[in-house]
């Protein structure tokens, strides 16, 4: 029997995959490699960059640096967006957009509308909104006592407020969105129908209620899975880079698709180490890779250096890409490499961004 690195399995002898996660079984020695913590983590990337930043005339990069710390990074949108996964489980139903203007409140007599007009403006305060426009209005309104400019002043703060809370209601459909193909949304989904409910029949109070309810609730999902998010975005990047230089991630894609699996099941600690340990099975298949293209880039870089080029950014890139591989921090080493490339001309350019800050990974030991 040979345990699989991944999620535990024991598996048969002749097994070519995990029966479970369908980790290839050509992949588990280098996922248990992968996960030692040893004090040279890619000595050979780390020669490579070396060499080419002394060739730069830039001293190369030392061989060890201290820690600053376990880095946070609370939403996986600032990664760049990658594809759609594959045959990830289908998320939940989103809510529904709010379509047309909430229903305005009856007209009322004078009395009504001053209540109207004032309860209209502690929301809009409550909300954060500015309210210049309306505040000579609303002196004159409550001075003059006229139904009509009253109504007028009403019908207009109702309008502003309803369509500001609106667009808090489309943010936080995107912040759920954003989780809703990884974890559980159901208490999130549950409140933003009954806010898009309360915005429909012109209920500002209720629906700003129910916005701060899903605005807490988001948040605490954010910060309980962040790592999860952070995981599946990184081992997305990954992944999507090994397509795009021409390899094939598939044999390390099973872990991931579980480790999918079990965060949509709401199990979060069976969810995190199986992610780990995917994002290492892709780095597996991408490592050569990039020495292979650190090799293929060298002599490009070395003549435009001769040329006279500014090869500031490259020896920036070169320098990010060996201290994030040193920390395993591979997403960001993913997004140096990129940046390498398109400031040498090496390939063009992958859809680089910023770097990004990683989460420690979870404890994966077996």
């Amino acid at each position: 029997m040979i345990g699989c690195p991944a999620c535990g399995l024991e598996n048969a002898d002749d097994a070519t995959a995990c029966a479970r996660c369908h980790l290839a079984v050509e992949l588990f020695g280098a996922v248990r490699e992968a996960t030692a913590d040893e004090a040279d983590r890619d000595p050979r990337f780390t020669q490579t960059i070396g060499e080419i930043l002394s060739q730069l005339g830039d001293d190369p990069p030392p061989a060890s640096e201290p820690e600053t710390g376990r880095a946070a990074l609370l939403y996986s949108h600032r990664f760049p967006a990658p594809p759609a996964p594959r045959g990830d489980l289908p998320a939940s139903r989103p809510p529904g957009p709010v379509t047309g203007l909430p229903a305005l409140p009856p007209a009322g007599d004078v009395p009504l509308l001053l209540r109207q007009v004032n309860d209209y403006l502690q929301l809009a305060r409550r909300q954060g909104l500015e309210l210049a426009p309306f505040t000579d209005r609303a002196r004159a309104a409550v001075a003059s006592q006229d139904r009509s400019t009253l109504e007028a002043l009403s019908r207009d703060l109702f309008v502003h407020l309803a369509a500001a809370l609106t667009d808090v209601y489309e943010t936080a459909v995107g912040r759920r969105n954003d989780l809703a193909g990884l974890v559980p949304t159901g208490s999130v989904d549950l409140e933003l129908e009954g806010c898009r409910a309360s915005l429909a029949l012109g209920d500002l109070a209720g629906a700003q209620r129910r916005l701060r309810h899903v605005e807490e609730l988001v948040a605490d999902l954010e910060d309980r899975w962040a790592t999860v998010e952070i995981l599946v975005t990184e081992a997305d990047l990954i992944a999507e880079t090994i397509r795009l230089l021409g390899g094939d991630p598939q044999p390390a894609l099973g872990p991931l698709a579980e480790g999918r699996r079990r965060a949509r099941e709401g199990d979060r600690a069976g969810a995190e180490p199986v992610l780990a340990r995917a994002t290492l099975a892709l780095w597996t298949i991408l490592a050569p890779m990039f020495q292979q293209e650190l090799t293929r880039l060298r002599p490009a870089i070395v003549a435009r250096r001769q040329r006279g080029d500014d090869m500031r950014p490259a020896i920036e890139s070169l320098r990010a890409l060996g201290r994030d591989l040193r920390h395993r921090n591979y997403a960001s080493a993913v997004l140096a490499f990129r940046r390498l490339r398109e400031a040498t001309g090496g390939g063009g350019a992958l859809d680089g961004g910023a770097p990004v800050a990683a989460a420690a990974p979870p404890d994966v030991g077996t």
